[in-house]
């Protein structure tokens, strides 16, 4: 009885994992999902039948440069079975080791129907649609040099020509891996023609072109750093009536005098400080200064000539122009922070140090009555002098410190005066000088140095 019990305990499990594995030879074993459908013990016949109930394909997007463009899979004759297929699958399940997918639990699988559709058909769509496309696109291919927003660039017309043999592969292929949609362009199928010896030649004049307009050339102006641009070297290159390029007997870019001459016009117009001097006072009033002998003043003609020879062989460069009229205490604020003011209407006169007012005194300026008044001007420290004589008609006068800026004006002590400030100027003022007290000017007379600015203002 005991043996009995142990035989069937043996040969059961046996006889029910070979009834399972015979079981699965003819369906799909467990845990099988294929295209979204439960197929477990399903026969090939049952699950084709419900992945053909469930296949929808009824188009196929082509998308090309110029629009997207339909295919029907109607219009193909499209066909597809899913047999085929599905034997595959089957064939490649191994219903002896079912108990393994038990173990794995379920398993979902795509599998694509063998699809048959009109080549013929196919290639005559594409056809069409190539012809079609390509009268859209009546201009022939052209190359062209333009000056855009950023100098000159190249401007190219090409027509995108369809690769039909290839074109028909891929899309045969979409068809057949039942895509939704293909890019025609992405996938390689357009290519463009040679260029013709004239577009070549204006390939070559434009790489010439695109060198030039892109040299780094950076102008130092005092404390400013002023980049030329692509787009205004691209004005300096010569062109004819027609806006063609030119070039010499060489084949070299000719460059346009005229052009670069406004350049710098330009330059000077807008960095030029000389007789045209932009200051803010002691209390923050605008004023601009057209008198005096300090500022800059670009040598235009000279810097014309530089940048002509400079384009024959142009490199990175920092150029700081030539000057007519040039200053040492000068930045982009058009004056330096260490300077002499001198305030007509206040009658004061002050000294900034690296842009803080260090010193003040009351002064006394030209006499305006007997038509001596002191002119509104920049000017700078010429030189200064100690114990000497200042000379003029009716007058000689010994002063302890003297420091002309401006032909006969200068900065000086006037000890034959017991007060300064107020409107004694108006009636009784200097011949043009700025008179100082005595210790006040031996304390200025230290700190200032040749070549300091001195604005003179009411």
């Amino acid at each position: 009885m005991l043996s009995i019990l142990l035989l069937t305990m043996i040969i059961l499990p046996g006889l029910i994992y070979l009834g399972l594995a015979i079981y699965y030879q003819d369906s799909f074993m467990y845990g099988t999902w294929i295209n979204g459908i439960y197929c477990t013990g399903k026969t090939i016949e049952e699950v084709e039948k419900e992945l053909i109930d469930n296949f929808e394909y009824e188009h196929l997007y082509v998308i090309t440069p110029q629009e997207v463009e339909v295919i029907t899979t109607k219009d193909l004759g499209f066909q597809y079975d899913f047999k085929s297929s599905l034997i595959e699958y089957r064939r490649n399940q191994n219903p002896l080791v079912w108990w393994m997918r038990i173990l794995s639990g379920h398993q979902n699988e795509n599998v694509l129907p063998k699809v048959s559709f009109d080549e013929n058909v196919l290639e005559q769509w594409i056809y069409e649609i190539e012809s079609y496309q390509s009268n859209l696109n009546m201009e022939p291919d052209s190359l062209e040099i333009v000056r855009g927003e950023h100098g000159y660039e190249i401007l190219e017309k090409k027509e995108k020509i369809l690769n039909i043999p290839f074109a028909k592969e891929k899309i045969s292929n979409a068809l057949k891996h039942v895509v939704e949609e293909i890019n025609l362009e992405e996938e390689g199928c357009y290519f463009t023609r040679e260029e013709t010896m004239e577009m070549e030649a204006i390939r070559k004049l434009y790489e010439k072109v695109e060198e030039i307009q892109n040299i780094s050339l950076t102008y130092q102006l005092k404390d400013v750093k002023k980049e030329v641009t692509p787009l205004e070297i691209s004005f300096w290159i010569a062109e004819d009536d027609a806006g063609n390029i030119i070039l010499d007997k060489n084949g070299e870019v000719v460059f346009d005098k005229t052009q670069i001459s406004k350049f710098i016009e330009q330059l000077a117009n807008q960095y030029d400080t000389w007789e045209n001097f932009p200051f803010v006072t002691h209390n923050g009033r605008e004023i601009v200064l057209t008198k005096g002998n300090y500022g800059t003043k670009i040598n235009q003609q000279k810097e014309v000539t530089f940048l002509l020879d400079y384009l024959k062989n142009p490199g990175e460069l920092l150029r700081e122009p030539a000057y007519i009229k040039d200053v040492t205490y000068q930045d982009s604020n058009r004056i330096d922070k260490t300077y002499v003011e001198v305030d007509m209407t206040l009658q004061k006169m002050f000294f900034f140090s690296e842009g803080e007012k260090v010193f003040e005194t009351d002064v006394v300026t030209g006499c305006t009555a007997k038509g001596w008044g002191t002119p509104e001007l920049v000017a700078y420290v010429n030189y200064k002098k100690r114990n000497t004589y200042l000379r003029g008609k009716n007058y000689r006068s010994f002063v302890n410190y003297w420091v002309p800026v401006y032909r006969g004006i200068g900065l000086h002590d006037a000890t034959w005066r017991k007060e300064f400030g107020g409107e004694l100027y108006k009636k009784g003022g200097s011949h043009g000088c700025i008179n100082t007290p005595l210790e006040k000017m031996t304390e200025l007379y230290e700190m200032l140095e040749v070549g300091m600015p001195v604005v003179i203002h009411y």
